[in-house]
């Protein structure tokens, strides 16, 4: 018969065996991994450098990409990996490692590609003297500009306004750059040539006086060269004739610069003339005179006798005439004149001689 003590021992050796088993098995299961990676921010057209930094208690004997997010790591091997993604946006990323143990860990990443910006921009109101205003047309596919950097090409400092203005102080052609960076750090640059245009010089010819009699009229008449011209009269000519007294303001246009040029004109009323002279040399009437004779000169005078015989002539009368004829003193009485001035109205009337 057989007795009990080997079954027993036999117990025992198994139980001390599957302890050694289950001992290596959490040994095993207890190794420390830790799996992680940088990456450098790349913008479109770039390499991006893909860095390991995963560690385990035990030798890592494999380190192995996922490069294009289809969860087989086989695109590339090692710690430092170098790759240039084909698009811009988010790319999913695998990094795998394995042990020496044969165990193995994985993890995946967003790794963004940054799009470049497209720098652009107008500029408005480049007349010296007024403020030149860029406007800022850049745009970026995907992200945001976060940063604009304009050089203005006269020497003076940069500004980092989105849509700056600016003063120069010279007309002239100028080179302006502008400069845009994206929040990813992706720039792009664009020059431009800007031409700041003078103000327009008004020549303005006046023919006649600005100072008329009713019913008389002058001309203003531009001799420059314009694109256009715009009259506060509504007219478009380069010159105008006006009657009527009051404010006459021109506005001219070159290379969409402006300038304006007012004149006033003013209606003189007309003359009149002394009827009666008192020739006696006292000072006081003694010559017979054309009031504002030198405003409306030269005048042709004529005077006559009550028989109509000419007792006076001159073609430029000089207010001078002293009640003679020859040198003569004449009659008192009563005396006929004719005269005509330079606005070719002929006045006649009467002028009485006392003495």
């Amino acid at each position: 018969m057989f007795t009990q003590q080997p079954i027993t021992l036999s117990i025992r050796k198994i139980n001390i065996i599957f302890s050694i088993i289950l001992f290596h098995f959490f040994s095993i299961t207890a190794v420390a991994q830790y799996v992680d990676f940088t990456y450098t921010e790349t913008c479109f057209g770039d390499s991006t450098l893909l860095i390991s930094i995963s560690s385990s208690s035990d030798s890592i004997i494999s380190t192995d990409w996922d490069l294009v997010g289809n969860g087989i790591f086989n695109d590339a091997s090692g710690d430092t990996v170098k790759h240039l993604f084909p698009a811009i946006g988010i790319h999913n990323v695998g990094l795998r490692i394995i042990t020496e143990t044969g165990s193995s860990k994985a993890i995946y990443k967003q790794v963004e590609v940054g799009s470049f910006p497209f720098a652009d921009f107008t500029a408005k109101n480049a007349c010296f003297g007024d403020n030149t205003s860029f406007i800022n047309e850049s745009f970026i596919e995907i992200g945001s500009i976060e940063n604009y950097i304009w050089d203005f090409g006269d020497g003076t400092q940069q500004s980092y306004l989105e849509n700056p203005g600016h003063f120069y102080n010279s007309t002239g052609t100028f080179i302006v750059s502008l400069k845009v960076i994206s929040d990813f750090g992706c720039s792009d640059s664009i020059s431009k040539s800007i031409q700041v245009y003078p103000i327009p010089e008004i020549t303005l010819e006046i023919i006649g006086d600005t100072a008329i009699y009713e019913g008389k009229s002058v001309t203003f008449k531009l001799t420059g060269s314009y694109d256009n011209v715009l009259w506060s009269t509504g007219e478009t000519a380069y010159s105008i004739t006006v009657y009527q007294a009051g404010y006459y303001t021109v506005e001219v246009f070159k290379n969409g610069c402006s300038n304006t040029k007012t004149v006033e004109v003013l209606i003189k009323k007309r003359t009149g003339y002394m009827n009666l002279i008192t020739p006696n040399g006292d000072g006081f009437n003694d010559y017979w005179k054309i009031y504002n004779l030198t405003d409306i000169g030269p005048c042709s005078v004529y005077i006559y006798n009550r028989w109509g015989n000419e007792v006076f002539s001159s073609s430029s009368y000089q207010n001078n005439w002293y009640g003679t004829y020859n040198e003569n003193p004449l009659q008192e009485g009563t005396y006929y004149f004719i005269y005509k001035c330079m606005d070719e109205e002929t006045h006649k009337g009467t002028v009485n001689i006392l003495r």
